[in-house]
């Protein structure tokens, strides 16, 4: 019992110390014209690429930048056989001082399809691992952080960090992404 209490203190404090910055985490998004502190040099049209790639889509449709949107995430339609298989985005995060890119499809009713970092380091190499990423397919707006889960995987800033930054995908995407209204 006395183990078991320990070893909640002792997650909840390494939870505290690394959700701060996940959730301070500026997000800057590549769109045309943009000049920014952090950039991995991929252009729009890369993102579009690895986009139809992840979901084995056969075309994509012109990009929406909504309007209103302060952080202007961009939704691409991604189509397979003349369907929309889900809207596609990326990000530019910043993870322990360096550029972090992670691309997401979003279906049409708001859930995670797919997601990916595109830049995990040598250091995290679970975060390439299909089996780390599925935690995240399905994910909705209703999803809760286990962070129980995430601090297992050995990446603890990264998780937190990929976490939010889907759940701030999700939340652009109800308010200002192609199904808003």
């Amino acid at each position: 019992m006395k183990k078991t209490v320990l070893i909640t203190i002792v997650a909840l404090c390494v939870v505290s110390l690394v959700a701060a910055p996940a959730l301070a985490s500026t997000l800057n998004i590549t769109s045309p014209g943009e000049d920014q502190e952090f950039n991995t040099n991929r252009s729009v049209d890369d993102y579009v690429s690895m986009l139809k790639d992840l979901v084995e889509a056969d075309s994509a449709g012109d990009i929406i930048y909504p309007d209103e949107n302060e952080v202007t995430y961009p939704f691409v339609p991604l189509k397979k056989d003349g369907e929309i298989v889900g809207y596609g985005t990326w990000v530019n995060s910043v993870i322990y001082q360096h550029a972090e890119d992670m691309i997401a499809v979003v279906s049409p009713e708001g859930i995670v399809r797919k997601w990916k970092p595109i830049d995990a380091n040598d250091h995290h190499p679970e975060l390439r691992k299909e089996q780390y990423l599925s935690r995240y397919y399905g994910m909705t707006l209703k999803t809760k952080f286990d962070p129980s889960v995430d601090v297992i995987s050995g990446s603890t800033i990264s998780s937190n960090t990929f976490f939010f930054e889907l759940r701030n995908i999700l939340v652009a995407f109800e308010q200002f992404g192609p199904g808003a209204e």
